[in-house]
């Protein structure tokens, strides 16, 4: 007699033991690699309000002087759940130059007069216009002695802002507004310093003649400046 070969069975109503493994197999083989595992997931709007809480704690109380502790108390959760987002105070302040990175869009508006006066409005008649300052004096004042601060700064924060202004220059040199003797990184200088006065202005609460149409006139001049 032929001998029959034992096959593995369930009990009634469920499916085959080795059915069962290889559709297992064949799920785990169509899942595409770098799939986050299952579970709540970490939501974008969370990780925006955490950054903002971070900022206001950076701005309130300084790097050195804000912890986990306090930024999570500020945003009303766990430390659990900060930590789930970042691993150290440094990473959380990273997030916050890359949320203020965002914060101001160079766009390209068809002309320099245009592209300058977007960002003037950006700067100055936008309603954070009034925490900026805060945020300029905070942070200069911190990364002067903390190298890696510094470092998540430059990276994070002012190199991409640099590359931003750069490529407004640049874009107006290409349809030939800009002089042509005016190296790309002193236009931005002469198109960002009013903004550095304006804001030590507001900061210090001091005593200057600003005319309404701020920005109307600082166009002008910075097109004076540096357009053909």
């Amino acid at each position: 007699m032929k001998s029959q070969k034992k096959r593995h069975t369930s009990p009634r109503g469920q499916k085959p033991l080795d059915t069962l493994a290889k559709r297992r197999a064949n799920n785990r083989e169509r899942q595409p690699r770098g799939v986050r595992p299952r579970g709540r997931p970490i939501s974008d709007s969370v990780d925006r309000a955490l950054a903002k809480a971070a900022l206001e704690e950076f701005v309130a109380r300084g790097y050195h002087a804000m912890s986990m502790e306090s930024i999570a108390t500020r945003a009303g959760v766990s430390k659990v759940s900060l930590y789930r987002r970042w691993s150290s105070k440094l990473a959380v302040t990273t997030e916050v130059f890359r949320f203020l990175r965002g914060s101001i869009h160079v766009e390209d508006h068809g002309s320099l007069e245009a592209d300058i006066r977007f960002l003037l409005e950006q700067s100055i008649g936008s309603k954070d216009a009034k925490s900026a300052p805060k945020i300029l004096m905070r942070t200069m004042g911190e990364i002067s002695g903390d190298p890696e601060l510094l470092a998540s700064y430059r990276a994070h924060l002012l190199n991409p802002r640099i590359e931003q202004l750069r490529a407004l220059v640049e874009r107006a040199r290409v349809r030939k507004e800009l002089r042509p003797d005016l190296p790309t990184d002193l236009a931005c200088a002469m198109i960002t310093g009013p903004l550095f006065l304006y804001y030590l202005a507001l900061l210090a609460e001091a005593e200057v003649d600003l005319p309404r149409d701020l920005v109307a006139q600082l166009t002008r001049v910075i097109l004076a400046g540096i357009a053909k």
